[in-house]
């Protein structure tokens, strides 16, 4: 299990739940199961998914102001 503090603040936490219509906790829960992923720029995005129009592996993502992408995987 991932702890979501190591790689995302509660302002981040937020934020993106808002974003994905999602409780805070069920989007720290979703990042300790791996359902969320978060990256910490685009090319560090890029390199897993690449750089094109349509992801159809992940349900949506974002990228907050502070150039970190948070993606939520298909289940």
């Amino acid at each position: 299990m991932k702890k979501p503090a190591e790689f995302a603040d509660l302002g981040e936490v937020i934020v993106v739940s808002e974003v994905f219509q999602l409780n805070t906790f069920q989007t720290v829960s979703y990042l300790e199961k791996g359902i969320m992923e978060v990256f910490k720029d685009r090319e560090a995005f890029f390199e897993k998914y690449g750089d094109k129009d349509d992801y159809e592996e992940l349900e949506d993502w974002c990228e907050l102001s502070t150039g970190k992408i948070f993606t939520k995987v298909k289940q």
